[in-house]
């Protein structure tokens, strides 16, 4: 089955269609993408590579130094979970794209627990692809621009999008790319942080206004936008997922906290029926409508 498709001319591509990554300063506007020594394909502009390559120097996620930690831990167990929720037993051999993949991780973890599926992974930054090349074989990893997923429509049963959504400044466009990508009812995994997760109510409550989780995040979004932002992209919600907040301070204020004011929110959530979720990263798994 073809997989990759240059969109600019409305073509397939084949291997042969690519030039060696040591002419693509020069041949860029005559071939859809380049080959790197290490094999990996690259579809962004020599410029595009030169200005966006935020892991040159050190992974700025620090993923692999604490890929023990609960967060990495919850990410990767949550995305899995909800996999075989979308997968079940009906795919055998699934096609799964990891978009925002950074390194590596996480479409390993996918690997390792998907054996027989097709894992892609694509990412901005070519030093990210090709650390994940190095260490993960048996995956296509691609330096691509998620905005641009140079695949054919229709190719992948789940499309995962790890902590990227609050990264992007427009992710409307972003879930247009995902949904063409994806074959019918196909599966597209997000996970975000919640903007008003319980840390952020407890500021609010202090009188205090939200704060992100992260220097690097153009913006938050409340559980209801991005419920909204899939509907609006041709998606159904499906699930929900989230591990419940752990307490790990010992200060009265923070027992306080746990032990009194998150009970009551979480009672009076459930009163009303909310899709309201409290904990710092909520999972998304919705399907392609149509």
């Amino acid at each position: 089955m073809n997989k990759y498709y240059d969109w600019t001319h409305n073509r397939i591509i084949s291997e042969s269609d690519g030039c060696k990554y040591e002419d693509w300063k020069d041949k860029s506007d005559k071939f859809p993408f380049c080959i790197h020594p290490e094999g990996f394909k690259i579809f962004l502009s020599p410029k595009a590579l030169e200005n966006n390559d935020e892991y040159l120097e050190t992974d700025p996620y620090t993923v692999e130094t604490n890929i023990d930690s609960e967060f990495h831990k919850r990410r990767i167990n949550s995305t899995i979970y909800l996999l075989n929720l979308a997968l079940g037993k009906k795919i055998l051999n699934p096609k799964i794209l990891d978009v925002g993949c950074g390194q590596g991780h996480i479409s390993a973890e996918i690997q390792k627990k998907f054996p027989l599926a097709e894992i892609s992974g694509l990412d901005y930054s070519i030093s990210a692809i090709n650390y994940a090349v190095e260490r993960f074989p048996g995956i296509d990893f691609c330096v691509a621009d998620a905005y641009n997923p140079p695949y054919c429509d229709n190719y992948f049963d789940v499309v995962v999008c790890n902590n990227l959504w609050e990264h992007i400044p427009d992710p409307l466009v972003l879930l247009k790319r995902i949904r063409r990508i994806l074959k019918k009812k196909g599966y597209f995994i997000l996970s975000t942080p919640s903007r008003y997760r319980f840390s952020n109510l407890l500021n609010v409550l202090r009188g205090r206004p939200p704060v992100f989780m992260s220097t690097h995040h153009v913006t938050e979004y409340s559980i209801g936008q991005v419920i909204e932002q899939l509907r609006w992209g041709g998606f159904e919600v499906k699930e929900l997922y989230s591990k419940p907040i752990r307490n790990q301070s010992k200060g009265v204020k923070s027992i306080i906290s746990f032990k009194v004011i998150l009970p009551i929110l979480r009672t009076y959530l459930k009163i009303i029926n909310s899709h309201h979720s409290l904990e710092s990263t909520v999972f998304f798994l919705a399907q392609k409508n149509g």
